[in-house]
């Protein structure tokens, strides 16, 4: 493999800048794994999350890349070794000669020996430990005590990471920051009760519906009425709703930009074209047969909709494109010619037209002031169930008194390294009702009456049934049996909620870790990368736009694509990452990447967010001092801050 361009390894890895030697061991790491340049930033990314907990300040300096080289080392030896075991793997099984045999008075004595605290706790041997996702009984759960025998903490010295989790001297430490410059908030008292509203429930059903209904015979306006609404069923997929999904979308915005652009008919890109045309289609890697094989500005088609073009794909030319940002799922407007009827030449990709988004003063709800902390799981370091993290974010919102709280899952994560591997003896939903349960009520309690409290499923969550992509709420019933207090309510995912008139949106699947390494631009409009890609979630007016979700991922749902579709411009987006923080402001709305509370063994991060009243802050001269002009976006302001 060639040697990779030092321009590329700058640009991948942004602001931080490379020094000569640092170059050199970037070259040699992409040459030994086969990494581009864009790969290798990715495993330094995951380099910074497990070996510095996320810090931002931690730079791409020769020593540290000979430690990531060392750790991507391991798991290519790790993955190689897995390899030969399962292709050589044969089980023998033996048979115990020495057996200890009880009978009843043994077994007795065995117990009373428990009872009095004379003799260890039994434990689950290691090989046949098991983690479980059947409910358990309701009475169970809650009569089930934070000391069981069972239980992996009893007995047990705090962990070496907790330790170092309790000795940290980073807490508090701001990270990031967004309008910081604006005045202090005021809340009116005595405080007034927040409005929220779910924008994707029926007309005049104030009411969180848990359930979600077919979307298969959808209609493109969001108003029509709907079929009445049933229980969410996956894999229960016909084979073409996936490619009729895909036709809608193609077709909803050819729509819109033909109305946008007042276009009298959009062009057929399959067809020879001597003069520049219009078109509309879906981007999609040339590689289709390789899932592997990275998408670049030679490999691009453009998929047409069936009756913009039969359906037919045709490869693009951008190299006299000025600038581009494109990923396979993509739904663009293209600008360019066809002259021999087998590439299409691209000269622009035409902006598309937004939702609309009025200013404060042309909404039908007024904006009134609220503050606001929002938090993503997992709540716990990687070798505990302690949730210190979570003990930390509570004492912080008590003291805040925010107006709003959301905690986005996962809160009992399928990813946590002692589930994975079997050494917890406690169901999913005991952890919940014995760990998060009385933070969550000691939050409620802790609360003024007027504050809301929302939790987030996650696709990464064990308490959840569905563990597709999109997610009802958590059920009333799931909530009841692990206990979790009344004032605590939970939102879909994706949601879209609106709160004293802001329109918030919320996604809780990591679609930028995904897109990041999906991305081909050329001097982008957005240049921040990160703020880029959660941009395309908002110009492609959809919570998931990538055509081909990686394997590890949860499933996307086409049959339920109209949850997954914006129904309104959102004036705040949150969406967390496993990439590092961010929030930024791009065309009037905030884009938010809150991070995770803890990352390995290593605590994480929270926001908090402060909506000010629209008179308080000072219209641009643009708007001739009128603050009705304004956009909410522009009266927030978001500290990204360190648990």
């Amino acid at each position: 493999m060639p040697a990779v361009d030092p321009a590329q390894l700058q640009k991948a890895f942004g602001s931080a800048r490379l020094e000569a030697d640092a170059i050199i061991e970037c070259q040699s790491i992409c040459q030994v794994f086969g990494l581009a340049a864009s790969d290798l930033f990715i495993r330094w990314q995951t380099y910074v999350i497990n070996r510095h907990g996320g810090d931002a300040g931690i730079l791409p300096t020769r020593e540290r890349l000979l430690e990531a080289r060392s750790m991507l080392q391991q798991e290519h030896d790790r993955r190689a070794s897995q390899r030969q075991s399962q292709a050589g793997h044969t089980v023998k099984l033996t048979r115990n000669k020495e057996r200890t045999h009880y009978d009843k008075k043994s077994v007795e004595g065995l117990l009373q020996n428990m009872v009095s605290g004379s003799q260890e706790p039994l434990r689950t041997p290691q090989s046949a430990r098991r983690v479980g996702l059947l409910k358990t009984n309701a009475s169970a759960v809650r009569d089930r005590s934070m000391a069981s025998p069972m239980s992996p903490s009893v007995f047990a010295e705090p962990s070496p990471s907790a330790i170092r989790y309790s000795n940290r001297t980073n807490t508090g430490r701001t990270e990031d920051t967004l309008h910081s410059e604006l005045p202090p908030q005021q809340l009116p008292e005595p405080r007034l009760s927040l409005t929220v509203h779910d924008l994707a429930a029926k007309s005049g059903d104030t009411e969180l519906s848990s359930e979600y209904e077919s979307d298969e015979d959808d209609s493109s306006s969001p108003s029509a009425p709907r079929a009445p609404a049933r229980r969410m069923r996956y894999m229960f997929e016909k084979l073409g709703t996936r490619t009729e999904t895909i036709n809608r979308r193609i077709e909803r915005m050819a729509l819109d930009v033909k109305s946008e652009y007042e276009i009298a008919a959009l062009a057929n890109p399959t067809y020879p074209h001597q003069e520049a045309v219009t078109a509309v289609g879906r981007i999609v890697n040339i590689n289709l047969d390789d899932a592997a094989a990275p998408i670049s500005s030679d490999t691009l088609l453009l998929e047409t909709s069936r009756r913009l073009g039969n359906g037919r794909r045709i490869p693009l030319d951008v190299q006299a494109t000025p600038s581009f940002s494109l990923f396979p799922g993509q739904i663009v407007a293209v600008e360019g010619k066809n002259l021999k009827g087998s590439e299409f030449a691209v000269s622009q990709f035409r902006a598309l037209p937004r939702l609309p988004h009025p200013a404060i003063g042309d909404r039908p709800d007024a904006v009134e002031p609220f503050d606001a902390v929002v938090a993503s799981g997992p709540y716990t370091l990687s070798d505990n169930f302690e949730y210190e993290p979570l003990r930390d974010l509570v004492d912080h919102v008590l003291a805040a008194q925010p107006s709003l709280v959301l905690l986005l899952g996962p809160f009992v994560s399928e990813a946590h390294p002692m589930l994975r591997d079997g050494q917890s003896d406690l169901m999913p939903e005991e952890i919940f009702s014995s760990k998060i349960t009385p933070h969550l009520a000691r939050l409620r309690e802790g609360l003024l009456a007027s504050s809301a409290i929302y939790l987030v499923p996650s696709t990464d969550e064990l308490c959840c049934p569905y563990v597709s992509f999109p997610q009802p709420p958590l059920s009333r019933e799931l909530l009841a049996r692990v206990g979790v207090p009344d004032g605590v309510e939970s939102l879909s995912n994706p949601a879209q909620i609106s709160v004293n008139g802001v329109s918030i949106a919320i996604s809780n699947i990591d679609a930028l870790f995904h897109l990041v390494k999906e991305e081909v631009s050329r001097l982008p409009v957005l240049s921040d990368r990160l703020p880029r890609l959660a941009w395309h979630l908002v110009e492609q007016r959809h919570f998931y736009p990538l055509a081909i979700p990686p394997a590890d991922c949860a499933g996307i749902l086409a049959s339920q694509d109209g949850k997954l579709r914006m129904l309104a411009a959102p004036d705040i987006l949150i969406t967390p990452s496993q990439l590092r923080q961010f929030a930024r402001m791009h065309e009037n709305a905030i884009l938010l990447n809150p991070g995770h509370s803890s990352k390995g063994l290593f605590g994480g991060t929270f926001a908090r967010l402060a909506v000010r009243a629209p008179k308080s802050i000072d219209a641009p001269s643009s708007m001739l001092g009128d603050s009705t002009k304004i956009f909410p976006a522009e009266c927030t302001s978001v500290e990204i801050v360190r648990i």
